[in-house]
């Protein structure tokens, strides 16, 4: 019997080393899987940072753009005077916008490295009494809140599950150009 006990401890052995390769595999796994996710999240980072900036660089509303001198055009009576929210008329593409609020509603599926992202864009005007917390205004104010909503079919919660949305947010003041 004491032939078998040697068999018993190498069976063992073989059980808790393969364990053990099975765990280092998940491991290896997971941490493959997480720098995927954070390579994605950086390209999705980078996209929405660049619409925000690129609607930094234009004018806060249709009524405060600039004639053809390159003067500031100033509407007379602030907010009121403001334009609806949105491209106005020929503003059909982005390279065509030319106020900050152009990009409300603007959609479009954008392909980085191969991969798929679909991007939403909305524009609103917004309220604060505290500037900490920040609601939808009932009508046109000073500030206005865009918002660049991503998700793509490779970013999602869990296998079967929805998509990952990412949701970046800029406030910008009609006092602070």
């Amino acid at each position: 019997m004491a032939g078998y006990d040697e068999v018993l401890y190498v069976m063992f052995a073989m059980i808790v080393v393969s364990t053990m390769a099975l765990n280092a595999n998940r491991v290896i796994q997971i941490n493959n899987s997480t720098m995927i996710e954070g390579q994605l999240e950086g390209q999705v980072v980078a996209y929405a940072q660049d619409i925000i900036e690129e609607s930094r660089a234009l004018a806060y509303d249709e009524e405060t753009t600039y004639d053809a001198q390159g003067n500031s055009i100033v509407p007379v009576y602030i907010p009121g005077g403001f334009s609806t929210l949105g491209p106005d008329g020929s503003e059909n593409k982005r390279t065509l916008f030319d106020d900050f609020d152009d990009f409300h509603g603007f959609n479009e599926t954008v392909t980085i490295n191969n991969l798929d992202y679909d991007v939403s864009v909305t524009v609103e005007y917004v309220q604060t009494s505290d500037y900490k917390t920040y609601s939808v205004a009932a009508g046109k104010s000073t500030l206005k809140r865009i918002t660049v909503n991503i998700e793509s079919d490779f970013l999602r919660k869990n296998i079967n599950g929805d998509n990952t949305g990412y949701n970046f947010s800029f406030i910008r003041s009609y006092y602070a150009d």
